[in-house]
């Protein structure tokens, strides 16, 4: 469903943007109009919310509806991009939303079936389990006995996302280098991302392999922990049939346990060990598991639910992801530093040591620290904020990996309050060092190196022939770069421009004196040869003063200068204007 990124605002989206135009006036962002170059939309009324920053964000996502709430909730698992304030905000986004009506729920199930609902079920409960904008989940029975839910996509709501998400795009090509995001985040990979991302959730047979891939790796550990059954003969784009589980969330279940007893103890380890194999065994895992998104069944089972944010690692992102692991556990932060300077992009010089002098300051926060005794115990996602800080972009399945982290991290605070947390994951950082280390893997390691030597060193000649007949042909083009190298053109350029002002002051001053010195009268009375001679006299004297004047100035003559200062003037006034709002 991906839209064709445009900068013009086309006239179908007239109303929509309009309407966006009021909401983000309404809430105090009307500068941001300004910005993308629509100000002629502000109204001029508005009046402006007193709430925080992050609340009028919220708010401006759920005045705008499913497609903007959408948004933020994607928004909501990448620390990377957003503070935390404004990431607690999004958090708690809910879109739910009255449901449809029961003609529209029979003729969403009879088009995906294309069979008469009566075919395929005996019953479906008309009030929904959970309405939302996407989709809403109702109770149903199979015909063969079983009690399923039933996940069924909104009628006309794809529809309605396509035309936000071409009126984002649109905001995001105006807004795309005028708006700076942490990192190397640009609005338009925002946007993209987002698209990917609703795409994929407008997809339910997508997270109906997503399931099954899970449950799949659950059935190989040793830990009480599911995942529903999909029924993928009655499945498809838009209607999802699963397993109906019988429990309580996790956040019920978490209120209601003893945080002393067995039964907290058994949870929590289940959630730590399986948060552990999915990142670093399975490489793939779930990357919303908030309590919501956990059930707990009358038997005590673990079932996870949901599985539109799902997050993939590759080999090299886990042996990245266990180095930084590891190097936490162990508190050895020069380590850590180097891996993410590794893994992520950066733009610019990185002050390395400045970045590991704050790594060991959060080390020594959280060693010996139980869950208690930290109000918010958020280690992996200040990681990430202190990348974008140092301007490291890290891949965004790190980011969505550190947020699926905080989230369970929070979860076993609350069933194992008085916890060390470096000595509860001390053994699985052990288990990942040995596995690490193991001979079958290091020589799994050398197996590979050895072929990627084998593979150069065959290539290797070709490669030495290709480059000396480029050599002889004149086709290779050495460039080197000198970080001085522009300051020392500017040196030049200023030293050239005063030798020719000098040159030519001295030559009109000298031209000017001889004129003076060959004073006669002229024909009809004017004395020409002194006329002149002033003239130019007083031209030379000209050109030394503005030679004093650019050698003893010559900063504010410069460009660059000058648009320093103007942008200066900019953000001073535009950031006064939005911390007053």
């Amino acid at each position: 469903m991906s839209q064709a990124p445009t900068k013009t605002i086309q006239v179908q989206d007239l109303p929509r943007i309009n309407e966006i135009s009021m909401v983000l006036a309404r809430n105090g962002f009307g500068h941001l109009l300004h910005l993308v170059g629509m100000a002629n939309m502000l109204p001029g009324d508005a009046k402006v919310s007193a709430d925080t920053l992050a609340r009028r964000l919220r708010q401006v996502l759920v005045e705008l509806g499913p497609t903007f709430v959408k948004l933020g909730q994607v928004l909501s698992v990448r620390p990377d991009i957003l503070p935390r304030d404004v990431l607690v905000e999004f958090e708690s986004l809910q879109d739910r939303v009255p449901p449809m009506a029961p003609e529209d729920v029979q003729w969403m199930i009879e088009r995906e079936l294309d069979q008469p609902v009566d075919d395929v079920f005996t019953e479906i409960h008309p009030e929904p389990l959970g309405s939302a904008s996407i989709a809403q989940v109702h109770r149903a029975t199979l015909k063969t006995g079983e009690t399923v839910a039933i996940k069924l996509q909104r009628r006309g709501i794809e529809r309605t996302i396509r035309s936000d998400l071409s009126i984002l795009y649109t905001l995001a090509n105006l807004a795309e280098d005028r708006l700076v995001l942490p990192g190397m985040h640009t609005p338009r990979a925002i946007v993209r991302e987002f698209d990917l991302a609703i795409s994929r959730e407008l997809d339910f047979l997508q997270e109906l392999q997503s399931a099954e891939r899970l449950r799949k790796h659950f059935a190989e550990l040793d830990v009480d922990v599911g995942v529903p059954r999909m029924f993928r003969e009655w499945s498809s784009r838009r209607l999802l049939v699963m397993e109906l589980v019988e429990g309580q969330p996790l956040k019920q279940v978490m209120r209601e346990l003893d945080p002393q007893s067995q039964a907290a103890s058994r949870l929590a380890h289940a959630i730590m060990e399986c948060t552990y194999r999915q990142a670093f065994d399975f490489g793939f895992f779930h990357g919303d598991p908030h309590p919501g998104n956990l059930y707990v069944t009358d038997e005590g089972r673990l079932m996870y639910l949901d599985f539109g944010v799902m997050g993939t690692l590759t080999g090299a992102m886990q042996d990245t992801i266990i180095s930084a692991f590891t190097s936490m556990v162990f508190r050895d932060a020069e380590t850590l530093a180097m891996t993410i300077y590794r893994a992520g992009a950066t733009r610019g010089r990185v002050d390395l040591k400045a970045f590991v002098d704050e790594l060991e300051r959060k080390m020594l926060q959280y060693y010996g620290a139980s869950l208690d005794d930290l109000a918010d115990p958020t280690t992996f996602m200040e990681i990430v904020e202190l990348c974008s800080k140092y301007h490291i972009s890290l891949p965004p399945e790190f980011a969505v990996l550190s947020r699926t982290v905080t989230l369970v991290e929070g979860a076993i605070r609350q069933l194992m309050p008085d916890v060390d947390i470096v000595e509860e994951v001390t053994p699985y950082a052990q288990r990942l060092m040995s596995r690490r280390f193991s001979p079958e893997r290091v020589a799994h390691d050398a197996a590979r190196l050895m072929t990627q030597f084998q593979g150069h060193f065959r290539d290797l000649p070709t490669q030495v022939n290709q480059t000396l007949m480029d050599l002889e042909g004149g086709n290779i083009t050495i460039v080197t770069k000198d970080p001085d190298a522009a300051l020392l053109r500017e040196e030049i350029r200023n030293a050239v421009l005063r030798l020719s002002m000098a040159a030519a002051a001295s030559t009109v001053t000298l031209g000017s004196l001889l004129f003076l010195a060959a004073w006669s009268p002229a024909p009809f009375g004017i004395p020409v040869f002194g006329v002149l001679g002033f003239g130019g006299l007083l031209l030379g004297l000209s050109l030394f003063g503005a030679l004093g004047i650019h050698v003893v100035f010559f900063r504010f003559f410069s460009l660059t200068y000058w648009r320093r200062i103007f942008l200066g003037i900019v953000y001073f006034f535009r950031w006064r204007r939005v911390d007053s709002d």
